[in-house]
């Protein structure tokens, strides 16, 4: 098990060390759009220095390496407990898709419970105006208002898109 957490959660963090700069140049473009003729605004692109492009990187990696991990283990898991002749879920020679499908959509299900609250607080943050808000303040909202449960607004659709996302 803990090769199974650490290569998820590895996975995870490295894929966001590598994203995040592109997602923050994606930010910037979609929040400062185009003007009537298509073109952006070089200000949109630009940056102060090379630390802005991993500005808020701490939290993703943090949720995305526990997602991952969250991801590998419950597959790998659920795999060897449908098949018992599994003796390495890394590589499944011989069983059915059913259950690697199977195995993939409990992989999902059990990441959805990262990813429900993760997504929603990103979401908020992204369409928040407020000057300096952070996913922290948006998430303190959120708890504030809604409660624990608030996390999970939305939840229902997020688990159902991670585990047959992921069961395929």
């Amino acid at each position: 098990m803990p090769s199974d957490f650490w290569a998820g959660y590895l996975s995870g963090a490295i894929g966001i060390i590598i994203g995040n700069p592109l997602d923050v140049v994606k930010v910037r473009l979609q929040a400062g759009g185009a003007d009537a003729a298509g073109s952006t605004s070089r200000n949109i692109v630009s940056f102060e220095n090379v630390s802005s492009l991993v500005r808020g990187a701490a939290a993703p990696i943090l949720g995305y390496g526990a997602l991952n991990a969250l991801l590998f283990v419950a597959y790998n898991r659920s795999l060897v407990f449908m098949d018992d002749s599994v003796k390495d879920p890394t590589n499944p020679f011989g069983v059915s898709l059913y259950k690697i499908w199977l195995a993939g959509a409990a992989g999902g299900v059990a990441s959805w419970t990262v990813s429900s609250p993760t997504e929603f607080i990103k979401c908020r943050a992204q369409l928040d105006t407020r000057p300096g808000i952070s996913s922290w303040t948006v998430a303190k909202d959120i708890f504030r208002t809604r409660g624990l449960t608030g996390l999970y607004f939305g939840g229902v659709i997020t688990c159902a898109r991670d585990s047959i996302g992921y069961g395929f």
